[in-house]
């Protein structure tokens, strides 16, 4: 399958799925009329749901009903497409310029890596950055999203963190300052992590990154960075190397993440 296949495959099944929950007991044709989907598409991707566990067929008036416990939120979709969307771009970019890359997005108060490279990359870093949350204001990542994100939704999670009793979240308490730090990413654009932070082991810390948002139509999606070791390069000598490269991998994660949302049935 071709990237924009696989999407628009994703998507015809969550909108199935969608219609189903929203119509509360609905039959074939009836989903047809809401989805736009032909009956023997329609028929195939209700097997598979059906098989996995996310719909079932009423016994007695033969209609499709949603698990509710298995249907995804759109924030879920969201994730998971984005996610899907990113792979080959990191893949690309880690080919390219060889030092990893992760995608992340923001959720309960931190950032949590979707995507990444690592395993791509001929440098040895830190693999398990999927299963741990990433603090907002000492990762590039975090610093990127708050920089760019809705002012309200910025707010709203900078207050979050300042009644936090992680110690990673005290400087959500000095507004002043957190202000001035995200000022800063907007007139460099780009963000860099704290020197010395790591979130599980030690020797992440030798490690520096810099990151910049994934932005689609004004909303901020999450954030993707470039990971090396400190002591190859100085942030100067990186940034001027790579950080063209990085923002136009921002770009097409952005654009691919559009055109598969905009190819959903029912989408305009």
């Amino acid at each position: 399958m071709t990237q924009n296949e696989t999407i628009r495959a994703l998507s015809r099944g969550l909108c199935v799925l969608q219609a189903v929950q929203d119509g509360n007991g609905m039959s074939l044709h009836e989903i047809s009329g809401a989805t736009g989907l032909a009956k023997p598409t329609l028929l195939r991707i209700l097997r598979t749901l059906e098989a996995e566990g996310y719909v079932r067929r009423g016994l007695t008036d033969q209609h499709y009903h949603a698990n509710v416990r298995s249907v995804p939120t759109e924030e879920e979709v969201q994730r998971s497409v984005l996610a899907e969307v990113a792979a080959p771009v990191l893949d690309q970019l880690c080919q390219e310029v060889l030092w990893p890359s992760d995608l992340a997005v923001y959720d309960d108060g931190h950032m949590w890596v979707q995507e990444t490279s690592r395993r791509r990359s001929p440098f040895m870093m830190n693999r398990a950055v999927t299963r741990f949350g990433i603090h907002m204001l000492q990762s590039g990542m975090g610093r990127a999203f708050l920089a760019y994100c809705h002012p309200d939704r910025r707010d709203e999670i900078l207050r979050r963190l300042a009644k936090s009793n992680e110690p990673h979240d005290v400087l959500a308490r000095k507004t002043g300052t957190v202000e001035k730090m995200l000022r800063d990413v907007r007139s460099k654009g780009y963000a860099t992590r704290v020197t010395g932070y790591f979130v599980t082991q030690p020797n992440e810390a030798r490690v520096a990154a810099i990151a910049v948002p994934v932005m689609a139509d004004e909303e901020v999606l999450g954030s993707v960075n470039l990971v090396w070791i400190a002591h190859a390069a100085n942030e100067e000598q990186f940034v001027r190397r790579y950080l063209g490269r990085l923002t136009e991998a921002s770009a097409e994660i952005a654009k691919r993440f559009i055109e598969g949302r905009e190819s959903r049935p029912g989408r305009a």
